[in-house]
C-alpha cells in the first residue's frame, strides 16, 4: 500500500494497521515521509522500555515482570499491563561502561590500579572510566526521556524498567504525557540482574524519598503547569515516592481503579490510613473525608512491604472481635468496590489472620496471602529418638 493511498483511510484504521509492525518496522515506516512520521508518533500508544547496562539485564527484567505478576493472577482482574505494546530493551552506549558491570571489559582491567593511573585516564577524557550507580541512573533517565519527549503524547500505557527515577525522568513523563496517559508503571526492583556496582542489598529496601516525583503531581520549581491527572492504574516498584505524594498521585487522579505497589517506601499507616478515609486529608488538615479517598478502588495490591503490621490471629484472646481482627488493617473495609488485594511477602502480617478477615469482614473475592497459611499450620516433624 502506498502512502498515498494510506492517507485515504480514516486515522483510526491507520493506527490498527500500524499498530501490528514490529518496533523497528514502526521506525522504519516514520522515516519515509513527514506524513508517515506523524501517524508511526500516534500510533505508538503502549511502550514498555527497559534501559539496563546489558541486554541480558533488560530480558530478564521483562520476564521477572511476567513471572512475579502472573503468579497472583486470577480471573477475578485482568491485568492490562501484560501482553501489550512494545517491550524495548535498550543497551547504555559501550563508552558508558566500565569494570563495575560483571563481565563487561574495561582499560582499568589492564592497567594498574593505582590512583595515579585512574587519575591520567580521567585527565585524558578516556570513555572506558567507569560509571557510578547514580551516573547509571542518569544516563537511564536521560535515554527515557529522549523517547517520551517523542511519543509521550500519543502514549496511553507506558512502563519504565531501570535502576530508579530522577527529576529530568519524572519531569519528562508530566510534562508529555499528562493529558492521555491511562496506565504507568515504574519497575526499579530487578532481583535477578547481578550489578557488581551495587550492593548485595540494594534490591532489597526502596531508596529514600525523592523531590522528582514531585513532577508527576504538579508541584514545586519542576512541576509547575504539569502533572498526572487520568491515570486508571499505577505500578510502582521500589520506588522512592513518599506517602505524601502517593496521596496527592492518587487524590489527583480521581479514575484510578488499579495500584499494585512492591517494595515501595511510600506503603505506610499515613498513607495506608489516608486511603482508608481514616486520618485527615493531607491538603485540608482539619476535613476528615466522609467518603474514602480509596472507595473507588477495585485493585490494590501491596507486596514485599515490611511498613504493614497486623496481629497475630494465635495471640488473640477473641477470634471473633472484629476489631481486633482488623488492627493495623481498619483501611481495607472502606475500600467499598475492591475486588483483589495482595499482602504477598509482606513480613509483618499474619496470613492466618487476614484469611480470617476476609471470611468474616471483608469477603473479597480475591486475597493474596502474605506466605501459605500451610507454612504456619504444619504438623511438628517427629524424630527417632535413636538419630537425636
Amino acid at each position: 500500500m502506498s502512502g498515498s493511498q494510506l492517507s485515504r483511510l480514516p486515522l483510526e484504521i491507520i493506527i490498527i494497521i500500524l499498530s501490528q509492525l514490529s518496533f523497528r518496522s514502526l521506525l522504519s515506516f516514520g522515516k519515509t515521509s513527514r506524513a508517515n512520521y506523524t501517524y508511526h508518533i500516534l500510533c505508538m500508544r503502549h511502550l514498555h522500555l527497559a534501559v539496563f547496562q546489558k541486554r541480558i539485564h533488560a530480558l530478564i527484567a521483562f520476564l521477572d515482570i511476567d513471572s512475579s505478576w502472573i503468579n497472583c493472577q486470577s480471573n477475578i482482574v485482568e491485568d492490562s499491563t501484560l501482553d501489550r505494546g512494545h517491550q524495548i530493551p535498550i543497551v547504555l552506549p559501550q563508552s558508558t561502561r566500565g569494570k563495575e558491570v560483571i563481565g563487561c571489559k574495561s582499560v582499568l582491567r589492564r592497567r594498574s590500579a593505582s590512583s595515579e593511573s585512574r587519575k591520567q585516564i580521567r585527565g585524558n577524557g578516556n570513555d572506558d572510566v567507569p560509571r557510578s550507580a547514580p551516573q547509571t541512573i542518569r544516563l537511564q533517565n536521560e535515554i527515557f526521556a529522549k523517547i517520551v519527549n517523542r511519543y509521550g503524547n500519543s502514549l496511553v500505557d507506558l512502563e519504565f524498567l531501570a535502576y530508579d527515577l530522577n527529576i529530568q525522568g519524572a519531569t519528562a513523563i508530566a510534562s508529555n504525557c499528562q493529558g492521555r496517559l491511562r496506565h504507568l508503571g515504574l519497575r526499579f526492583e530487578h532481583p535477578h540482574i547481578r550489578d557488581s556496582m551495587l550492593s548485595r542489598s540494594y534490591w532489597l529496601r526502596p531508596p529514600e524519598g525523592s523531590t522528582a516525583w514531585n513532577s508527576l503531581i504538579g508541584v514545586g520549581e519542576q512541576g509547575k503547569n504539569i502533572g498526572l491527572t487520568r491515570l486508571e492504574s499505577l505500578v510502582l516498584e521500589r520506588g522512592s515516592i513518599t506517602p505524601w505524594q502517593l496521596c496527592m498521585l492518587v487524590k489527583r487522579n480521581v479514575k484510578l481503579r488499579d495500584i499494585r505497589l512492591r517494595n515501595c517506601s511510600a506503603v505506610q499507616p499515613e498513607f495506608l490510613n489516608w486511603l482508608g478515609g481514616l486520618e485527615v486529608d493531607p491538603e485540608e488538615p482539619h476535613k476528615y473525608e466522609e467518603v474514602a479517598p480509596g472507595a473507588s478502588i477495585q485493585v490494590f495490591w501491596l507486596e514485599n512491604c515490611d511498613s504493614i503490621r497486623s496481629e497475630r490471629l494465635g495471640l488473640l484472646a477473641d477470634k471473633d472481635d472484629e476489631k481486633a481482627l482488623e488492627k493495623g488493617l481498619e483501611w481495607v473495609r472502606a475500600l467499598k468496590s475492591l475486588k483483589s488485594i495482595s499482602f504477598r511477602q509482606c513480613p509483618n502480617v499474619d496470613p492466618d489472620l487476614v484469611e480470617k478477615a476476609n471470611e468474616t469482614i471483608w469477603r473479597l473475592p480475591e486475597v493474596v496471602l502474605p506466605y501459605p497459611v500451610k507454612q504456619y499450620n504444619s504438623e511438628p516433624i517427629e524424630v527417632d529418638p535413636d538419630y537425636v
